[in-house]
């Protein structure tokens, strides 16, 4: 399962990685075409906004595996370890259903998109194949959130934010 999970956060931070990179690489390439040429690049912008949409999702995944998302902690805060405990695992396992949820729902839109035979307008490539990171985005973030109500239930004695963070514990 850890070596599972060590290929899963690798995954996560080359894509994002790659995503950045690429955008900053891109940005500025257009930038100097602009500025030294007069003429932008006409495929940048486009896949800019599609490695967006990879970074997005990915990312969502990669911040739930560090316990770096969202929390509403204010009646988390005022409950016992063993309520805090039960919510934590309540809160966990009701975001990875719904995560789950959506992944279907995307699977569903991408099906959509491959059946219309819609293209990117400059590089012409098939939508679909484009969005296919949302629902592996919300899959994986899925997954990390189970991972964490699994290991929230293994452990009767700490509460975890994440598979491998505790609660208290600062994530980085």
């Amino acid at each position: 399962m850890l070596a599972f999970f060590r290929c899963i956060r690798r995954l996560e931070e080359f894509l994002i990685s790659f995503g950045i990179l690429t955008i900053a690489g891109l940005t500025a390439t257009n930038v100097v075409t602009r500025t030294g040429f007069g003429r932008s690049l006409a495929f940048a912008e486009e896949l800019c906004q599609f490695l967006i949409v990879m970074i997005t999702f990915v990312g969502a995944s990669y911040a739930a595996g560090h316990g770096r998302h969202i929390r509403m902690t204010a009646l988390y805060d005022q409950l016992g370890h063993t309520w805090k405990r039960r919510l934590m695992i309540f809160s966990c396992a009701l975001t990875a259903v719904l995560m789950f949820a959506l992944t279907v729902f995307a699977l569903a839109y991408l099906n959509t998109l491959r059946a219309l035979g819609t293209i990117s307008p400059v590089l012409r490539v098939p939508l679909y194949l484009v969005y296919a990171t949302a629902p592996l985005g919300l899959f994986m973030t899925g997954l990390q959130f189970s991972f964490t109500v699994f290991k929230n239930l293994g452990s009767p004695d700490k509460i975890y934010i994440s598979y491998d963070v505790e609660d208290g514990a600062d994530p980085l």
